[in-house]
Protein backbone atom coordinates (compact mmCIF):
# COMPACT_ATOMS: atom_id res chain seq x y z
CA UNK A 1 0.00 0.00 0.00
CA UNK A 2 2.89 2.19 0.98
CA UNK A 3 4.59 1.97 -2.75
CA UNK A 4 1.23 2.76 -4.20
CA UNK A 5 0.63 5.66 -2.12
CA UNK A 6 3.73 6.74 -3.63
CA UNK A 7 2.80 6.06 -7.23
CA UNK A 8 -0.33 7.92 -6.90
CA UNK A 9 1.69 10.88 -5.17
CA UNK A 10 4.34 10.87 -8.08
CA UNK A 11 1.60 10.48 -10.52
CA UNK A 12 -0.41 13.66 -8.90
CA UNK A 13 2.64 15.50 -9.57
CA UNK A 14 3.42 15.03 -13.32
CA UNK A 15 -0.46 16.16 -13.59
CA UNK A 16 0.56 19.08 -11.88
CA UNK A 17 3.58 19.88 -13.66
CA UNK A 18 2.26 19.05 -17.35
CA UNK A 19 -0.48 21.30 -16.05
CA UNK A 20 1.47 24.11 -15.48
CA UNK A 21 3.57 23.55 -18.76
CA UNK A 22 0.31 23.83 -20.78
CA UNK A 23 -0.80 27.21 -19.42
CA UNK A 24 -1.39 30.19 -21.15
CA UNK A 25 1.77 32.30 -21.35
CA UNK A 26 0.04 35.90 -22.06
CA UNK A 27 2.28 38.63 -23.48
CA UNK A 28 0.69 41.72 -23.05
CA UNK A 29 1.20 44.35 -25.81
CA UNK A 30 0.34 47.83 -27.59
CA UNK A 31 -2.50 47.47 -30.46
CA UNK A 32 -2.77 45.40 -32.78
CA UNK A 33 0.04 45.76 -35.72
CA UNK A 34 1.88 48.36 -33.32
CA UNK A 35 5.82 47.63 -33.17
CA UNK A 36 5.23 46.90 -29.53
CA UNK A 37 2.80 44.19 -31.03
CA UNK A 38 5.44 43.05 -33.37
CA UNK A 39 7.80 42.94 -30.58
CA UNK A 40 5.57 40.89 -28.22
CA UNK A 41 4.52 38.54 -31.10
CA UNK A 42 8.08 37.64 -31.71
CA UNK A 43 9.22 37.39 -28.15
CA UNK A 44 6.18 34.83 -27.60
CA UNK A 45 6.94 32.47 -30.94
CA UNK A 46 10.72 32.15 -29.77
CA UNK A 47 9.24 31.44 -26.08
CA UNK A 48 7.22 28.85 -27.39
CA UNK A 49 9.46 27.08 -29.85
CA UNK A 50 12.64 27.04 -27.40
CA UNK A 51 11.35 27.21 -24.44
CA UNK A 52 7.98 24.60 -24.75
CA UNK A 53 5.77 27.32 -23.21
CA UNK A 54 2.15 28.14 -24.43
CA UNK A 55 2.83 31.69 -24.97
CA UNK A 56 0.61 34.47 -27.28
CA UNK A 57 0.96 37.74 -27.78
CA UNK A 58 -2.32 39.84 -26.54
CA UNK A 59 -2.71 42.98 -27.63
CA UNK A 60 -4.16 46.13 -25.62
CA UNK A 61 -5.22 49.71 -26.12
CA UNK A 62 -2.18 51.02 -24.72
CA UNK A 63 1.00 49.05 -22.38
CA UNK A 64 -0.97 51.06 -19.99
CA UNK A 65 -3.82 49.00 -20.02
CA UNK A 66 -2.07 45.76 -19.32
CA UNK A 67 0.70 47.17 -16.98
CA UNK A 68 -1.76 46.37 -14.01
CA UNK A 69 -2.47 43.28 -14.96
CA UNK A 70 1.37 41.84 -15.23
CA UNK A 71 1.87 43.30 -11.95
CA UNK A 72 -1.00 41.22 -10.19
CA UNK A 73 0.06 38.10 -12.03
CA UNK A 74 -3.28 38.13 -14.35
CA UNK A 75 -1.15 38.26 -17.44
CA UNK A 76 2.37 36.68 -17.46
CA UNK A 77 4.47 39.03 -19.41
CA UNK A 78 4.10 42.74 -20.66
CA UNK A 79 6.16 44.83 -23.31
CA UNK A 80 6.74 48.26 -22.06
CA UNK A 81 8.85 51.43 -22.96
CA UNK A 82 11.85 52.86 -20.10
CA UNK A 83 9.06 55.67 -19.84
CA UNK A 84 6.32 53.31 -19.47
CA UNK A 85 8.05 52.08 -16.28
CA UNK A 86 9.24 55.20 -14.83
CA UNK A 87 5.72 56.55 -15.06
CA UNK A 88 3.94 53.49 -13.62
CA UNK A 89 6.74 53.57 -10.32
CA UNK A 90 5.76 56.90 -9.78
CA UNK A 91 2.44 57.43 -10.52
CA UNK A 92 2.91 59.98 -13.41
CA UNK A 93 0.69 60.18 -16.71
CA UNK A 94 -1.24 57.06 -17.62
CA UNK A 95 -1.01 55.97 -13.67
CA UNK A 96 -1.62 58.97 -11.97
CA UNK A 97 -3.31 58.31 -8.72
CA UNK A 98 -2.39 54.21 -9.34
CA UNK A 99 1.35 53.42 -9.00
CA UNK A 100 2.15 50.06 -10.23
CA UNK A 101 3.89 48.50 -6.29
CA UNK A 102 6.86 46.26 -5.78
CA UNK A 103 5.45 42.98 -7.66
CA UNK A 104 6.19 44.39 -10.97
CA UNK A 105 9.51 43.43 -12.07
CA UNK A 106 12.14 42.95 -14.73
CA UNK A 107 12.64 40.05 -17.11
CA UNK A 108 14.48 41.34 -20.16
CA UNK A 109 15.59 44.39 -21.80
CA UNK A 110 14.63 43.74 -25.54
CA UNK A 111 15.43 46.10 -28.06
CA UNK A 112 15.40 49.90 -28.36
CA UNK A 113 12.35 51.15 -30.12
CA UNK A 114 13.01 54.40 -32.16
CA UNK A 115 9.94 56.82 -32.41
CA UNK A 116 9.76 60.06 -34.67
CA UNK A 117 7.00 62.68 -36.17
CA UNK A 118 6.52 61.69 -39.86
CA UNK A 119 5.64 63.72 -43.10
CA UNK A 120 5.16 62.96 -46.81
CA UNK A 121 7.90 62.88 -48.56
CA UNK A 122 6.67 65.36 -50.95
CA UNK A 123 6.61 68.30 -48.23
CA UNK A 124 9.65 70.78 -47.50
CA UNK A 125 8.81 69.86 -43.86
CA UNK A 126 12.67 68.78 -42.33
CA UNK A 127 12.33 69.36 -38.52
CA UNK A 128 9.04 70.38 -36.11
CA UNK A 129 10.21 73.98 -36.10
CA UNK A 130 9.02 73.92 -39.40
CA UNK A 131 5.49 72.41 -38.44
CA UNK A 132 4.56 75.80 -36.79
CA UNK A 133 0.60 76.71 -37.32
CA UNK A 134 0.41 73.71 -38.99
CA UNK A 135 -2.14 70.23 -38.53
CA UNK A 136 -0.39 67.91 -36.11
CA UNK A 137 -1.86 64.93 -34.26
CA UNK A 138 -1.89 65.69 -30.48
CA UNK A 139 -3.59 63.98 -27.74
CA UNK A 140 -3.29 60.37 -27.68
CA UNK A 141 -5.89 59.84 -24.51
CA UNK A 142 -5.64 56.28 -25.55
CA UNK A 143 -2.22 56.07 -25.55
CA UNK A 144 -1.42 59.04 -22.57
CA UNK A 145 2.87 57.40 -23.27
CA UNK A 146 2.72 58.88 -26.33
CA UNK A 147 1.98 62.29 -24.87
CA UNK A 148 5.26 62.17 -23.14
CA UNK A 149 7.21 61.45 -26.08
CA UNK A 150 5.80 64.47 -27.68
CA UNK A 151 6.08 66.37 -25.08
CA UNK A 152 9.59 65.31 -25.50
CA UNK A 153 9.55 66.03 -29.34
CA UNK A 154 8.22 70.16 -28.42
CA UNK A 155 11.21 70.45 -25.29
CA UNK A 156 13.80 68.89 -28.43
CA UNK A 157 13.04 71.62 -30.62
CA UNK A 158 11.99 74.01 -27.95
CA UNK A 159 8.59 74.51 -29.01
CA UNK A 160 5.23 73.70 -27.11
CA UNK A 161 1.96 72.22 -27.85
CA UNK A 162 0.40 75.57 -28.87
CA UNK A 163 2.42 76.38 -31.17
CA UNK A 164 1.04 73.92 -33.74
CA UNK A 165 -3.05 73.68 -35.03
CA UNK A 166 -3.74 70.73 -33.12
CA UNK A 167 -5.93 67.45 -34.08
CA UNK A 168 -6.63 65.81 -31.14
CA UNK A 169 -7.06 61.81 -31.81
CA UNK A 170 -6.97 58.31 -29.26
CA UNK A 171 -3.87 56.95 -30.11
CA UNK A 172 -0.99 57.09 -32.61
CA UNK A 173 -3.46 54.86 -35.21
CA UNK A 174 -6.23 57.43 -35.21
CA UNK A 175 -3.05 59.79 -35.77
CA UNK A 176 -2.02 57.51 -38.56
CA UNK A 177 -5.22 57.39 -40.21
CA UNK A 178 -6.03 61.26 -39.98
CA UNK A 179 -2.64 61.39 -41.84
CA UNK A 180 -3.11 59.57 -44.75
CA UNK A 181 -6.57 60.86 -45.36
CA UNK A 182 -4.48 64.05 -45.50
CA UNK A 183 -6.15 65.98 -42.77
CA UNK A 184 -3.18 66.64 -40.87
CA UNK A 185 0.59 67.73 -41.85
CA UNK A 186 2.58 64.99 -39.12
CA UNK A 187 2.03 62.63 -36.55
CA UNK A 188 4.15 60.60 -33.91
CA UNK A 189 4.86 57.14 -34.63
CA UNK A 190 6.93 54.25 -34.03
CA UNK A 191 9.87 54.10 -36.91
CA UNK A 192 9.46 50.33 -37.76
CA UNK A 193 6.98 47.34 -38.37
CA UNK A 194 4.07 47.05 -40.94
CA UNK A 195 2.33 50.33 -40.15
CA UNK A 196 5.02 52.43 -41.37
CA UNK A 197 5.68 50.77 -44.36
CA UNK A 198 2.21 50.35 -45.46
CA UNK A 199 2.10 54.49 -44.72
CA UNK A 200 4.92 55.04 -46.81
CA UNK A 201 3.67 53.02 -49.77
CA UNK A 202 0.29 54.91 -49.48
CA UNK A 203 1.22 58.20 -49.40
CA UNK A 204 4.64 57.80 -52.14
CA UNK A 205 7.24 57.94 -49.44
CA UNK A 206 7.68 59.35 -45.96
CA UNK A 207 10.20 61.83 -44.25
CA UNK A 208 10.97 61.41 -40.77
CA UNK A 209 11.55 64.75 -38.98
CA UNK A 210 15.43 65.19 -37.75
CA UNK A 211 15.87 65.63 -34.15
CA UNK A 212 18.03 68.35 -32.31
CA UNK A 213 21.63 66.90 -30.94
CA UNK A 214 22.46 70.29 -29.36
CA UNK A 215 23.55 69.11 -25.97
CA UNK A 216 20.44 71.44 -24.23
CA UNK A 217 18.23 69.81 -26.61
CA UNK A 218 18.87 66.54 -25.46
CA UNK A 219 18.79 67.06 -21.78
CA UNK A 220 15.24 69.11 -22.47
CA UNK A 221 14.30 65.90 -24.44
CA UNK A 222 15.35 63.23 -21.67
CA UNK A 223 13.71 65.94 -18.85
CA UNK A 224 10.86 65.36 -20.40
CA UNK A 225 11.03 61.51 -21.01
CA UNK A 226 13.88 59.82 -18.44
CA UNK A 227 16.04 57.14 -20.16
CA UNK A 228 15.55 57.90 -23.95
CA UNK A 229 18.35 58.69 -25.98
CA UNK A 230 19.53 59.65 -29.95
CA UNK A 231 20.00 57.20 -32.45
CA UNK A 232 21.07 57.19 -35.93
CA UNK A 233 17.85 56.44 -38.20
CA UNK A 234 18.87 54.56 -41.15
CA UNK A 235 16.34 53.27 -44.41
CA UNK A 236 12.78 54.26 -44.82
CA UNK A 237 12.10 57.74 -44.17
CA UNK A 238 15.52 58.96 -43.03
CA UNK A 239 16.14 61.66 -45.33
CA UNK A 240 20.67 62.69 -44.63
CA UNK A 241 21.77 61.75 -40.94
CA UNK A 242 18.66 61.62 -39.61
CA UNK A 243 18.88 61.56 -35.62
CA UNK A 244 15.69 60.39 -33.49
CA UNK A 245 14.62 59.50 -29.74
CA UNK A 246 14.62 55.97 -28.85
CA UNK A 247 14.20 54.07 -25.34
CA UNK A 248 14.19 50.79 -24.50
CA UNK A 249 11.67 48.18 -24.60
CA UNK A 250 11.45 45.45 -21.53
CA UNK A 251 9.91 42.24 -20.79
CA UNK A 252 7.92 42.74 -17.45
CA UNK A 253 6.57 40.28 -15.48
CA UNK A 254 5.17 39.60 -11.58
CA UNK A 255 6.94 38.38 -8.79
CA UNK A 256 3.85 36.14 -8.77
CA UNK A 257 5.02 34.57 -12.19
CA UNK A 258 7.29 31.26 -11.06
CA UNK A 259 10.83 31.32 -11.28
CA UNK A 260 10.84 28.48 -13.59
CA UNK A 261 8.55 30.07 -16.29
CA UNK A 262 10.86 33.34 -16.30
CA UNK A 263 14.07 31.31 -16.54
CA UNK A 264 12.72 29.12 -19.27
CA UNK A 265 11.56 32.02 -21.04
CA UNK A 266 14.68 34.29 -20.24
CA UNK A 267 17.07 31.69 -21.89
CA UNK A 268 15.17 30.84 -24.96
CA UNK A 269 15.40 34.94 -25.60
CA UNK A 270 19.04 34.88 -24.76
CA UNK A 271 19.49 32.39 -27.16
CA UNK A 272 17.07 33.15 -29.66
CA UNK A 273 18.52 35.78 -31.72
CA UNK A 274 18.61 34.33 -34.71
CA UNK A 275 15.24 33.29 -34.84
CA UNK A 276 13.76 36.46 -33.64
CA UNK A 277 15.44 38.28 -36.98
CA UNK A 278 13.63 36.09 -39.28
CA UNK A 279 10.17 37.06 -37.29
CA UNK A 280 11.24 41.02 -37.35
CA UNK A 281 14.10 43.44 -38.59
CA UNK A 282 13.50 44.77 -35.03
CA UNK A 283 15.48 42.49 -33.09
CA UNK A 284 18.15 43.20 -35.36
CA UNK A 285 19.19 45.59 -32.19
CA UNK A 286 18.49 43.04 -29.66
CA UNK A 287 21.59 42.18 -27.87
CA UNK A 288 21.34 39.48 -25.80
CA UNK A 289 24.34 40.50 -23.72
CA UNK A 290 22.67 43.35 -22.13
CA UNK A 291 19.13 41.56 -21.53
CA UNK A 292 20.22 42.65 -17.84
CA UNK A 293 18.79 45.84 -16.95
CA UNK A 294 19.19 47.92 -14.07
CA UNK A 295 16.26 50.77 -13.42
CA UNK A 296 15.83 52.50 -10.25
CA UNK A 297 13.32 51.12 -7.64
CA UNK A 298 12.77 48.56 -10.05
CA UNK A 299 13.69 44.62 -9.29
CA UNK A 300 14.91 42.00 -11.58
CA UNK A 301 12.55 38.56 -10.85
CA UNK A 302 14.71 36.38 -8.99
CA UNK A 303 14.49 33.24 -11.85
CA UNK A 304 15.77 36.18 -14.47
CA UNK A 305 18.63 36.67 -12.60
CA UNK A 306 19.41 33.18 -11.88
CA UNK A 307 20.04 33.03 -15.59
CA UNK A 308 21.79 36.26 -16.09
CA UNK A 309 24.25 34.87 -12.91
CA UNK A 310 24.75 31.58 -14.59
CA UNK A 311 25.00 33.18 -17.89
CA UNK A 312 27.30 35.90 -16.48
CA UNK A 313 25.25 38.32 -18.54
CA UNK A 314 25.89 41.22 -15.84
Amino acid sequence: MKKLGFVVVGLAAMVISDQAAAQAVGVGTGPQASLTNRIGAGVAKVMADAAGLKTRAVPHTSNAHHTPLVAKGNLTFGVNSTGDINDAIGGRNAYKGHPVGKDWVIAARLVPLPVGMIVRKSTPYKTLNDLKGKKIAVGFTAHKTVRSIMNAFYANSGMKEADFDGVPVPNTHGGTQLFLKGSIEATASSLGGARLRNADAKVNGLRILKMNTEPAAVKAMQEQYPGSYLIEKKGLGADGKTMVMAFDMVLMTSTKTSADVVYKAVKALHGGKKALEGISPVFKAFKPENMNLKLDGVAVHPGAMKFYKEMNVM
